[in-house]
């Protein structure tokens, strides 16, 4: 039987190709796109909790905020409860880009599920779900955060 986490990595790899390639014309590449969504729903998280929510190791998170703040997508702030940690914001011209860029995501998960029932969908998105979550689990209580 071939490899569940094999067939997730295809997706996942062609996923981000389809997505730097959806978004070459504003600048953004396929990575990018988990930060300025989670950015845009949830304004002036620290790094930290950027890279928790996202399940991505901190220095990844660093590297990707500072070029999403060099390409004027992103803005950092000192917090004012604690000095050594910065908040991160999306700017303005990451507020107007995000319809399009939601609209690629939508759209790749539309195609993508395009030959599955509504049952099918309901179905996989819950089992994807479970999965998921175990995961996190996993990561949460095995590996941690500083690992």
């Amino acid at each position: 039987m071939p490899s569940f986490t094999h067939s997730l990595n295809i997706i996942g790899r062609c996923t981000q190709m389809q997505r730097s390639a959806g978004l070459k014309k504003l600048g953004i590449c396929g990575g990018q796109v988990p930060y300025l969504l989670r950015l845009c729903r949830c304004p002036g998280l620290t790094q930290e909790e950027l890279a928790k929510a996202l399940y991505f190791n901190k220095s990844t998170v660093t590297r990707q905020i500072a070029a999403l703040e060099k390409q004027g997508l992103v803005r950092r702030e000192p917090s004012r409860e604690d000095r050594r940690c910065q908040l991160v914001y999306p700017t303005e011209q990451a507020l107007e880009i995000i319809p399009l860029v939601r609209e690629l995501v939508r759209g790749w998960n539309d195609y993508l599920l395009a030959d599955m029932t509504a049952d099918e969908r309901d179905q996989l998105q819950a089992l994807m779900e479970r999965v998921s979550q175990r995961a996190r689990d996993f990561i949460d209580r095995e590996v941690g955060w500083d690992g």
